[in-house]
């Protein structure tokens, strides 16, 4: 909105001696997921713009977000970059539970519980927002598009959880490794992020380990065999899909 003159005429730039004023721009405004995912529900009633107590914060790559059993200042979306959630064991070794990518809420739990029994570790350099609880409590009750939508969020991350309980029990180290690659896949066809059968995955060695639950020389030996078997390439931050049929049969569980 313009701000005008006591006679109704527009203020000319000499009458503001330190420029014309400027309407306060956030990083949400720039988000180019901002209305497809999380936030674009908690803002749909009236097309809100960000609430003056959502703070963005920066966390370099490899550093953590969140350490387990801390308090939590609120609910977590991650914005830019990609991060993982794990539990870190007494004996040093660790489990990641999930990859984090850009415009997820890290989990829907958070809401209820207030800490967490796992932590949070920015695989890239990630930019992240916090949003107030009491904010976010607000208009799950008050609305009912965000209040289904949570049911939702949450029914997905069980529904994940399930099938990475299988993968872990069940399945062998090729089978496991494909499966978070076509994991990875479909969400990144979803964000149209697919381009020339190549999509971002940053994932080292060591990370792909700790998701599949194999030792990071297994997971070399599994990512040069589908390679050398033509299913896919996964090197320097990138997948290149070479035989999609054949990584979807192994990454499913049908």
């Amino acid at each position: 909105m313009m701000l005008l003159n006591k006679d109704g005429t527009s203020p000319a730039i000499a009458d503001f001696p330190y420029g014309p004023p400027r309407t306060a721009v956030t990083p949400c405004d720039d988000c180019a997921l901002r209305h497809v995912n999380f936030c674009a529900v908690l803002g749909a009633r009236g097309g809100e713009r960000p609430g003056p107590k959502w703070r963005h914060r920066v966390t370099p790559a490899r550093h953590n977000i969140y350490r387990a059993g801390e308090p939590s200042e609120g609910v977590l979306v991650i914005c830019d970059g990609w991060a993982v959630r794990f539990v870190q064991l007494p004996n040093g070794k660790r489990q990641i539970l999930s990859v984090v990518m850009p415009g997820d809420l890290v989990t829907s739990s958070l809401l209820l519980e207030g800490e967490l029994e796992f932590s949070i570790q920015a695989v890239t350099k990630v930019r992240y927002c916090m949003l107030p609880f009491a904010e976010v409590r607000s208009q799950i009750c008050d609305s009912p598009a965000m209040f289904d939508y949570w049911l939702r969020l949450t029914a997905a991350e069980h529904r994940d959880a399930d099938r990475r309980l299988v993968d872990l029990g069940q399945r062998p180290a090729l089978e496991r490794v494909a499966a978070l690659v076509v994991h990875v896949m479909l969400r990144s066809e979803d964000r149209g992020d697919v381009e020339d059968d190549a999509f971002s995955f940053p994932l080292s060695q060591q990370q792909i380990a700790d998701c599949t639950g194999i030792t990071p020389v297994h997971a070399c030996r599994v990512l040069s065999a589908m390679r050398k078997d033509g299913v896919c390439d996964i090197r320097h931050g990138l997948v290149r899909i070479i035989d999609r049929t054949e990584l979807l049969r192994l990454g499913s569980m049908k």
